[in-house]
């Protein structure tokens, strides 16, 4: 059987996700977010877009015990850079870009141990800007996706000069 083209976007995906953690035992303050991120979804159409799953980590929450707002920013940063991988290529988007802009609504608290489900889509590329969308849901006791708990709108810009070492061996991959 041949793969659909989101198979293949899917797999696009948790290469470059595992390719983040490969560095040296990487231990940063996003390891926890990288190591604990299941990539559910990837598709090409209508527009670049991926969806992931996370259970809040203590880490990432505040005294209250709630996901604090500076880790809901930094699970958007991650999420809505995802959907680049899907587009990029030789010489366009290689390196995914640097945040310019990353604004964030937040709708609902979310508690510890809560899982979520994130969904972030490509509104619009171009050589040097992409704009990209995200949106952070509930998931209940059954699995199935509730309210939406965040927003977002990530700026990016394309710096693109060296490309990273994980992107060379999926370019030729990657031709979308």
């Amino acid at each position: 059987m041949t793969p659909n083209l989101d198979d293949s976007a899917l797999s696009i995906v948790k290469d470059f996700v595992a390719g983040l953690l490969l560095p040296i035992e990487y231990n940063g303050h996003d390891a926890a977010l990288l190591k604990g991120l299941k990539i559910t979804g990837a598709y090409l159409t209508p527009q670049p877009r991926v969806k992931s799953r996370l259970r809040i980590p203590s880490e990432f929450c505040n005294s209250m015990g709630n996901l604090h707002g500076g880790a809901t920013a930094l699970i958007f940063d991650l999420c809505t850079t995802l959907p680049l991988c899907l587009i990029l290529r030789e010489g366009f988007w290689e390196m995914v870009g640097v945040s310019r802009t990353l604004n964030v609504s937040y709708l609902e608290a979310v508690q510890e141990g809560q899982e979520v489900e994130m969904m972030a889509e490509v509104m619009k590329v171009g050589k040097r800007l992409a704009h990209v969308r995200g949106t952070m849901r509930k998931v209940n006791k059954e699995g199935k996706v509730a309210g939406i708990v965040a927003t977002c709108e990530h700026g990016k810009v394309n710096l693109d000069s060296t490309p990273l070492p994980l992107a060379q061996g999926r370019v030729a991959k990657a031709k979308l």
